[in-house]
């Protein structure tokens, strides 16, 4: 609007098209800086933002654009930005600019503002008191620590998910070589679990502080069993009882195999692949292959990110699989490695091996279809970390009305929801 200004009117901008009277609210202290635009309603054309000693805006937290002018020491317009959206960073780099005026979106063409128009303001009109005429005068202070403010924590969040995807990153190669040496193991050892799990072990003892001589070996050693004992799982994929059905040597069972069924491994390159047995849907090349997959519990170390991603993954699982589950409850997070080697050595049954029969798909030999997925609505987080989750929508299907404490986070009733029966947080573990 253009014309005469009533009281209320606290500044006068002078452009092509007249004056016009805008109320602005001035921002020259630390808090009124640092606030500035932020979680606020969308502008009135005539309402704005005068923001003294600065030249570097942003619009973090915001959810409408605005338009930037920026302002020397003395009001004359010296640049301007037309709709400088949500999340973004403007900065001008002229010497000029001494403060800067944010206004709503498309006031800019809607007025004409162009370089040389003036604002006129008590900052800087001669009835400015000697606090204000300090505030002019005085060099530009604060802005970095203001924007660190801001964009801080943000850059904090994701230094520190960078930092927790690599670690969990090197663990997985650890994991991945380690699964590799424990199959090696099993192919040398005929197919003995116990090989395998021991050669884990050994191989593992990097991920958990190494050491350069044998007393730091052993205790790294030592914490490795430890931690794998109840958060590692590792299982005999290939030979199947089946394999041992269709391909056990009697005369090696009852030589080398005291009893057990034996898979032979010589002569393997001499033997017609052609021939394949019903129960396995194998040859016997397919049956000397061992292959393992070793679930590893992974706890991950960097405070609030991991409890972020443990609460992510914790959402996804199906709860079919309890040791999986398990993890979950523990704050560990499951990682997945499959190793497939070449038999060295006939393979001998071990005790309980995995019953996979024909060729695939549980003997039915034909697309399975897309995997079963779970249509339950995400949790609904009342922290950053999900250490409080209000029900009903809690990880692992927390009822609201069970007792405080029994699971790995808390979570609380909505207030006034019918089918919260009490109000109830459980204590939840360190993030």
């Amino acid at each position: 609007m253009s014309g005469p200004c009533d009281t209320e009117v606290t500044a006068i901008l002078h452009t092509r098209t007249g004056a016009h009277c805008l109320l602005l609210r001035l921002a020259d202290t630390f808090i009124a800086r640092f606030k500035g635009l932020m979680l606020s309603r969308v502008l009135n054309e005539d309402h704005g933002l005068l923001i003294s000693r600065c030249t570097n805006v942003h619009t973090c937290l915001m959810c409408y654009a605005i338009d930037l002018v920026y302002l020397d020491r003395m009001g004359v317009v010296v640049g301007c930005v037309h709709e400088l959206r949500p999340w973004r960073y403007s900065m001008f780099a002229a010497g000029r600019a001494a403060h800067v005026l944010e206004l709503a979106a498309g006031t800019i063409c809607r007025l004409d503002l162009r370089c040389g128009d003036r604002l006129e303001h008590p900052l800087w009109r001669g009835t400015v008191t000697h606090d204000l005429a300090r505030v002019i005068s005085s060099p530009e202070r604060g802005s970095a620590m203001i924007e660190f403010a801001v964009v801080g924590p943000i850059i904090t969040l994701l230094g520190m998910a960078i930092l927790q995807y690599g670690m969990l990153f090197f663990a997985k190669n650890q994991i991945n070589h380690a699964g590799f040496m424990a199959a090696r193991a099993g192919a040398m050892g005929n197919a003995n679990i116990d090989s395998v799990r021991q050669a884990y072990v050994r191989a593992m003892v990097p991920l958990y502080g190494g050491g350069l001589d044998t007393s730091e070996l052993a205790q790294a050693w030592t914490k490795a069993n430890s931690d794998i004992v109840g958060n590692a799982r590792i299982e005999l994929l290939n030979p199947t009882r089946e394999s041992f059905d269709d391909w056990n040597d009697e005369e090696l069972q009852n030589t080398i195999g005291n009893g057990k069924r034996v898979i032979p491994n010589s002569g393997l390159a001499y033997k017609d692949p052609n021939v394949i047995k019903t129960n396995s849907g194998q040859n016997i090349q397919d049956a000397n292959l061992i292959k393992i997959r070793i679930t590893h519990g992974y706890e991950m170390k960097v405070p609030l990110i991991s409890t972020v991603m443990q609460f992510m993954l914790r959402w996804s699982d199906d709860g079919n699989d309890p040791f999986i589950t398990s993890l979950y409850e523990n704050r560990r997070i499951p990682v997945v490695s499959h190793v497939t080697l070449q038999m060295q050595s006939e393979a001998i049954e071990p005790d309980g091996p995995l019953s996979m029969p024909g060729q695939g798909n549980e003997g039915q030999p034909q697309d399975p279809g897309e995997a079963a997925t779970d249509a339950s609505a995400p949790p609904n987080c009342l922290t950053i970390g999900c250490t409080v989750i209000s029900a009903p929508y809690a990880p692992g299907g927390a009822d609201p009305g069970s007792t405080p404490g029994s699971g790995p986070s808390g979570y609380m009733c909505p207030p006034g929801d019918p089918n919260c029966s009490q109000m109830c947080i459980a204590a939840a573990g360190p993030p």
